[in-house]
């Protein structure tokens, strides 16, 4: 069913909302290097919104709400997502995977400001995070299920994005730091949120044009990060390996 006004008020709404942020952002120091290799998120836009997520950090702290609840709840929306995706209701997947990666950024802010940041939380909070992505790809290939090249590419960005992780875990167990890559959570809940739901506004915003929802920005997000997800991954595992060259250690 097309629904144009709703998709022009919702374009409307959201338009302010980016003019807003837009301005908090363009008001916020850079925090941190700005040299290349970096995430494609830059560190003023990181610093803006660590900034807006901070009262809710001291606000939960102040509850006593554990790090642990917020993990597992962004394990939960993060699989409601995927439900979303897989019923075709793009634009609340999208709106689901912005909360989920929310949710990401507050749980390890939280347990910092708590003093209760441990190797154990770490552990559960990266465990959680790769069903979480497992959870939102299986609903993706189920919107897809009927695109063969579409799969292949979903296939593909999770995969990467599974890589990605991994490389860094393993190359920080081996004693390398990793911050390279463009391709990092933040970086993937974004294309894949934002992704969302753009497409579905557009898709219903063309549909009394075309006759039907088309999905190409949502394919074109996938698309974009199967591609930087697959350079990220093959970059920290050229630079995990040049360091542990250079300083003489092997896996």
């Amino acid at each position: 069913m097309c629904r144009p006004g709703t998709a022009a008020v919702a374009i409307g709404v959201i338009g302010v909302t980016i003019a807003l942020a837009l301005r908090g952002i363009a008001q916020t120091p850079i925090a941190g290097p700005t040299g290349t290799g970096g995430p494609l998120i830059g560190p003023r836009v990181r610093a803006w919104y660590r900034g807006l997520m901070e009262p809710f950090e001291e606000m939960l702290a102040g509850l006593g709400v554990s790090p642990d609840a917020l993990t597992y709840a962004q394990l939960v929306v993060s699989m409601l997502a995927g439900g979303a995706f897989a019923a075709g209701c793009l634009f609340l997947a999208g709106w689901l995977t912005i909360l989920a990666g929310t949710l990401d950024i507050l749980d390890g802010g939280l347990a910092r400001r708590a003093g209760v940041a441990s190797p154990r939380g770490a552990l559960v909070d990266s465990v959680a995070d790769r069903w979480a992505e497992f959870g939102t790809f299986v609903g993706l290939g189920a919107f897809f299920r009927h695109d063969g090249t579409m799969l292949f590419v979903v296939a593909l960005a999770a995969f990467a994005s599974q890589m990605v992780s991994y490389v860094r875990a393993r190359a920080e167990g081996l004693g390398v730091e990793m911050t390279v890559g463009r391709a990092q959570r933040p970086e993937r809940y974004l294309l894949l949120g934002f992704g969302a739901w753009v497409s579905s506004v557009t898709g219903h915003l063309l549909c009394p044009l075309l006759g039907y929802q088309t999905h190409v920005v949502l394919a074109s997000a996938l698309i974009v990060l199967a591609v930087v997800a697959t350079w990220t991954a093959l970059e920290r595992g050229r630079h995990a390996a040049a360091a542990l060259r250079a300083g003489g250690t092997l896996p």
